[in-house]
């Protein structure tokens, strides 16, 4: 009778399942913009994208999406609006700095429409100038890394002041290779230095006048046995501090809590921020202050 029973149970499942690759899942296709505006930069950068399927061809595939090429991407301040051009060798589009100031304190808004997809639209602040940066250097950390070298880490406390206090203010605090580039800033020629490869090791959000980080570690190079004190850097290296406005700092919080999940399908998922309006991605600011990394 158990038996009869447990047949007729799983003969009732049966006829309740669906084969997957039957099940439609509807998705819109949106643009996908990053954009970050930076004072110093030589020039503005817009990335334009285009969502993935949720199923189907490419769904699966972690690389980024098509690029739009056909799209209208203007940039405003309220004042003074530019069109920016696609350039075909960067995939991306781009405006000479020189061209168009961006000036610490001030709003813009970004629109960027496409034939096909929802007009999208965003607006941030680049954030003012801090005083310069001051560290506290200590110790060498030798770590064991995976290719028979250490890992070599050096401890450092960066501090600095800011004269608005009436806000909240966000800042990224890390490490990267470092190489001076010329640029024209305020129509005279200078020098600034462009960073890769960076690591971002705190985020901090703060209120206070005076700001002083906890000793950091940052990576300095790499060392053939511990306490050697000959370490291999292919670039120099530089700690940074990204003063940024609330969406480039909620955009990159929620970037770097989606990689510590990873791929385990029992954690919790982590949303994206996102300020585009009809779209995905970011368009967020940031004025960046660096000190060079010493053995």
């Amino acid at each position: 009778m158990k038996t009869k029973r447990l047949l007729l149970a799983l003969l009732g499942m049966s006829s309740c399942t669906q084969e997957l690759h039957d099940l439609s899942i509807e998705s819109d296709r949106k643009l996908v913009i990053e954009c970050y505006l930076n004072p110093a930069s030589p020039d503005i950068r817009v990335l334009v994208k285009q969502t993935k399927p949720i199923q189907g061809a490419g769904s699966g595939d972690r690389s980024p999406g098509p690029s739009v090429k056909n799209a209208n991407v203007l940039l405003s301040d309220g004042k003074q609006q530019i069109r920016i051009p696609f350039d075909a060798e960067i995939d991306q589009y781009r405006f000479e700095a020189v061209k168009y100031k961006l000036v610490a304190g001030r709003s813009y808004t970004l629109r960027v429409s496409a034939k096909g997809f929802p007009e999208t639209s965003a607006t941030c602040t680049i954030p003012k100038p801090m005083s310069t940066l001051q560290s506290r250097d200590g110790k060498l950390t030798y770590i064991p890394g995976d290719n028979k070298l250490f890992k070599v880490y050096k401890k450092r406390t960066l501090s600095w002041n800011i004269t608005q206090t009436n806000a909240t203010h966000y800042y990224l605090v890390g490490s990267g290779e470092g190489k001076l580039t010329p640029v024209k800033l305020n129509g005279r020629d200078s020098a600034v230095v462009q960073l890769e490869k960076t690591q971002v090791v705190a985020f901090l959000a703060n209120t206070g006048k005076s700001i002083s980080t906890p000793q950091l570690d940052f990576l300095l190079g790499q060392a053939k046995k511990a306490n050697d004190p000959q370490i291999i850097s292919p670039a120099p290296m530089y700690t940074f501090v990204y003063h940024v406005d609330p969406n480039y700092y909620q955009f990159m919080e929620s970037v770097k809590l989606q990689r510590e999940v990873g791929d385990n399908p029992f954690a919790e998922p982590v949303p994206i921020y996102t300020n585009i309006k009809n779209g995905l991605g970011i368009f967020g600011a940031a004025v960046v202050h660096v000190k060079k990394l010493e053995k």
